[in-house]
Parts: structure tokens; sequence; C-alpha cells
């Protein structure tokens, strides 16, 4: 069997971008990776990017045995196979010195490694679908870790663990996690574990995970394995989706890729961990285009040459669910993702794929440009090309204005749909939410409304359009309170440029300083449960402009705020494609 080299990572200024091939994963093959726990301390990892892969595809992390080699390892277990068949990006996490050490000094390497991934070092990993499979001695580092952080992970593999002590049972069902009245053991956890002894604490950590994860009753035998699949339950935004299996073999026998196969099938595949709040939220999930998502490409025009030879190739998405009535024109809604997503995820992220089915509404969901720069984080240097990211200024040499393929999208949109012009609107995520604004701020006569999340500024770039007045557009914002990207909610100077450039332009009743914010509500229109809404109408009682602050939302939009954006917003506004007239229809919501 040939030996594996790992390469060092290139030079991140030395990279290029393709217009041809845009979206390319640039690199493939295995690579050395440093990682900076401290500043005194730096770990290795290795990398496997098969041929083939794509953004955001899943990333599996796995614990390699002190005993093994890793690019022995990486061959004689299957996984570099596997990987190459299902496209899967690998990060091999490494003993230091061939020792696998204590919990905090595995838990600091564990923790600042996966941070790391998720700055996508070269490739494009996908936080959101982050499994972890761990073997022989690691497995119960891996076991402990992913109960205290359990956010890391969408899904664990334990091979070979001794088990859990009933005092880590005991201290996890009362330690209460940073979402308050949540415990840890509140947590689910898709889980797979594997000993040859099933003795007490065995018995005691599935117990623990069949507790967590909502088990049903009465557990499906299969090989002489045991599943365990969750009971019916959950939220809109939570879904109870978590299977607990165990099976009876030693870890030296798993060491397959067959095995491996099966533990993604049975607890890995079906499932995502999203943002949400700081535990994040588990939820079904399947590729898109098997729901009948669509994707599309097309040569379009950069808007830097006058004569359109920047030509790039741009990729979208489009829905139209079963439930939209093709009879009569139907509304259309722009989805626009975040730093480092792309079309094919946001849908799911946000929850807005699950809206547009159960309201009956078409989405267009593109993927944004790509800018070739060098950038210094974690102590790394690494080039954010990729980093797709909305373009919401003007066109560069080396950066198509992103304002351009939208409205390239609208119009080829309305030449191949029956879309209700009069109906169309646009929402997004942190970058996407700045594209939202964006839109509102210099493109509001394509758009009957909008609903940015997690964005209080038009361009990160500096080089955001300008404002035009030209058609009134209502804005349903959403900021959570527990955004340390952009913390603050809407007290800060930037959520007060914007909300007071819409009072002026739009003469609204209420300004920046009609309210308080981040104060719990002490200063505003109403409060719902986790939700504080500030309304500013205009001079005829219509409400303009929306900004909700939610509790204990990290830096992410929920699938319920995306319904509530829906039904108490967006879905009631509408704008006469010729004159721009915006019509308001009142509604039951506390809004009106």
């Amino acid at each position: 069997m040939d030996t594996l080299f790992a390469k060092p990572l290139p030079d991140a200024g030395s990279l290029a971008i393709d217009r041809k091939d845009y979206y390319r994963q640039v690199l493939n093959g295995y690579y050395n990776f440093e990682c900076h726990v401290s500043d005194s301390i730096v770990r290795t990892a290795k990398f496997y990017i098969p041929d083939g892969s794509v953004r955001n595809q899943p990333t599996i992390f796995i614990c390699v045995p002190a005993l093994y080699k890793t690019d022995q390892f990486l061959r004689e277990s299957g996984w570099k196979a596997l990987a190459d068949e299902l496209h899967f990006y690998l990060i091999m996490m490494e003993a230091e010195n061939g020792i696998w050490g204590d919990d905090d000094k595995e838990f600091s390497y564990i923790n600042a490694l996966r941070e790391d991934v998720n700055y996508r070092p070269f490739f494009s990993a996908f936080s959101s679908r982050f499994y972890v499979y761990a073997y022989g001695e690691t497995a119960d580092i891996i076991g402990r870790q992913s109960r205290l952080y359990p956010r890391s992970w969408a899904g664990a593999a334990l091979i070979g663990r001794s088990g859990m002590k009933g005092d880590e049972c005991s201290m996890l069902r009362t330690k209460i996690t940073n979402v308050p009245g949540v415990s840890y053991s509140n947590i689910q956890m898709p889980i797979w574990l594997s000993s040859h002894i099933h003795d007490e604490a065995f018995l005691c950590e599935t117990a623990y995970y069949r507790d967590a994860n909502h088990s049903s009753d009465t557990p499906v035998r299969e090989n002489g394995r045991t599943i365990w699949k969750p009971a019916e339950g959950g939220t809109m935004d939570e879904h109870w989706c978590a299977v607990t299996a165990i099976d009876e073999k030693d870890w030296r026998e798993c060491l397959n890729a067959d095995y491996s196969r099966m533990v993604w099938d049975t607890v890995f595949s079906g499932v995502a961990r999203y943002p949400g709040n700081a535990n994040g939220a588990l939820r079904r999930y399947a590729a898109i285009e098997k729901r009948g998502f669509i994707k599309h490409t097309a040569f379009i025009s950069g808007g830097y040459y006058a004569d359109g030879s920047d030509r790039y190739q741009r990729v979208w998405w489009t829905y139209k669910p079963a439930s939209i009535n093709e009879s009569e024109p139907f509304p259309l809604l722009f989805v626009f993702h975040g730093a480092g997503g792309s079309g094919d995820e946001i849908p799911d992220r946000m929850g807005w794929a699950e809206v547009a089915e159960k309201h009956g509404f078409m989405l267009i969901s593109p993927t944004a440009s790509i800018p070739n720069r060098v950038r210094h984080v974690s102590g790394m240097t690494i080039n954010e090309m990729y980093r797709a990211m909305w373009n919401t200024g003007e066109a560069q040499p080396e950066r198509p204005s992103d304002i351009l393929f939208v409205e390239y999208l609208y119009q080829w949109a309305m030449e191949n749909f029956n879309i209700d012009r009069s109906r169309v609107y646009a929402s997004g995520q942190s970058s996407g939410g700045m594209m939202s604004w964006t839109l509102a701020s210099c493109r509001p006569d394509i758009f009957a409304a909008v609903a940015p999340f997690s964005a209080k500024i038009l361009s990160m770039e500096g080089n955001a359009l300008p404002f035009t007045n030209s058609s009134i557009i209502p804005v349903i914002a959403n900021m959570g309170l527990a955004d340390s990207m952009f913390p603050g909610g809407f007290s800060t100077d930037d959520a007060r440029m914007l909300i007071e450039r819409w009072h002026d332009a739009f003469s609204l009743n209420e300004n920046w300083n009609s309210y308080t914010y981040n104060d719990g509500g002490k200063n505003c229109s109403y409060r719902n449960g986790l939700f504080i809404n500030y309304i500013f109408h205009s001079s005829s009682g219509i409400p303009i402009l929306r900004c909700i602050e939610t509790e204990t939302k990290t830096h992410a939009a929920w699938p319920s705020e995306c319904e509530m954006a829906w039904t108490e917003f967006l879905r009631h506004y509408s704008k006469d494609p010729e004159t721009k007239q915006l019509h308001y229809v009142r509604c039951d919501s506390p809004e009106s």
C-alpha cells in the first residue's frame, strides 16, 4: 500500500479565481495543518480533501488512536476510500508526541481545531455538518468533550469507550448551559456507542443519551445492534431527530469502510446542527436536490468592464413547492446566505424551505461572489475565496457586482416562471442580511418588502451603494441578543444609522430615540415571549420598519422567526410593478 505524504498548505496569496469554474474546490489531497491552541502551544492535524469535493460537504473529524501513524490509519481504517466515494472532508486529529493527554489539554486542542476548520482554511467546511468518530482511548475524551460542548458536533461515534461515570451524569443533569433553564443533559446528540464490555458505566452512558435524545421505549434490533429512534415531538426550530445506537464490538473490529458507512447511514446522514441558541439546534437534513430544488448556472457579467467581458459562472437554486397554486401568479422570495455559506444550504439553515412549502411561495437561493484576499485569523494565514460573501457595493476587477447578479436573476425569474411581480421579497442572514438591507436601500423598486437577520450594516467592505428612496420599502429586521459577532441588538450606532435612514426617507412617526434597546424590553412597542418588538409607522399608521431583538439567540435565524416574518409582515405588502405604489393589507398580527 502506497504511503501518503502530507503536503504543506499553499501560500494563501498564490491562489487564483477561475471564472469558468467559479466555485471550485481549489485544493485536493493530503495536507499538514498547524493548529495554534494558544500563544505557546501548536498542535498538528491532517486534512484530506478528496478529488471532486464541493463547498459545504460533510466534514468528519477523526481521533487517530495513539498507536497509529495518521497516514497509516487513514488508509487501513478505510476512511480514505470512503471519503473518496462519498465526498467527505476529513480532519485527522493527532495525539501530541504519540500520547493523548488529560481532558483540559485535549479539549483545548479539539475546540481550537474545530474553530479553525470553521474559518475555512483552504476548503469550505460547513459547521452545521461537523461529525466526529473517536476510537480506542480517544472515545472517552470525545465523549466528555461532546457532552460539555454539544454544539461542536451534529453527531458523535464513540467506538471503544469505557463508559460514563455516575458523578459526570449527575453533574450534567444539574449544570445549566448558557441557555436559561436548559441543562447539558437536555441537549440531543446523535450517538453511536460501541464496546465489547456492557458494564454499569456503559449502561449509565446509554441511559444518558436515551434521555437526552427523547428515545422511544421500544428499540430496533439489527445484526446484534440496538437502535433507539426518537419519539415523536420537537418544534419547528428543534426537531427530535437524534438516534441512539449501541454495538458490542471491540473497536479494532470497527476499522473498515463498511462499518464507518453503517454508522454514517444509521446515525449521522439525516441530521445537522444549525446555529440557534448557545447549544445549537438539531434538525433533520436531506440534500435539497432530492426534495425538489433545482440547480441553475449561467455565465453572467460581473459589471466591471463596460463590454461585459468579466463573466463568471454563477450558481443559484430554485424551489417551487407543490403547495404553490400555479393557476395564478405566485410570490417569490430571494434567500441570501451568510459568509462562507452557499445557495444550497441556506434554505434549511434559516428554515425558509419549510416556510415556503407550508405557505406556497417560490424561493431563489443564489451563491455569493468570492473575495480573493488574504485573511489572518486564529494564527492562520488563509484566503477568503473559500468564504463566499455578498459584494454589496460596486464591481471590482476580480469581484463581480452581486447587485447586478440579483437584477439578472429577477429578470430571469420573470421570464421563466409565473411570478406575481407585485410580491417579490428578500431575506438573508449575516452577510445575506446585509445584502437584504442593501437591496432595500438601493433597489427598492424590485421588492415589496425584505427581512434581514443578524445584520445591521449595509456592507463590511465600506463600499455600499448610494441610498435611494424612490419607492417606500418595508423592512422586518431581527437581531439575536446573544449574538457575539454583532452584539448589542439595535442599541448600537450602526443600527441607529439604519433606523434613522428609514425614518428620514419615509417620514416615519417614530425614530431611534423613541425606544430603548438591549434592555429586556423596558421601552418597546411590545414583547411576545423571547421577541422584543420596536415598530416604526408611516403617517397613515402602516408599520414600515419592525425591528425585533430575540433573547437567547446567537448569530442565527430561527425557522419560526422566518415564518413569523412571512405571516406577520412580508405577505401583507405588495408593490405595483409599474407605479411602485406600496399596498398594505391589514391583518390581526400585533404590529397592526
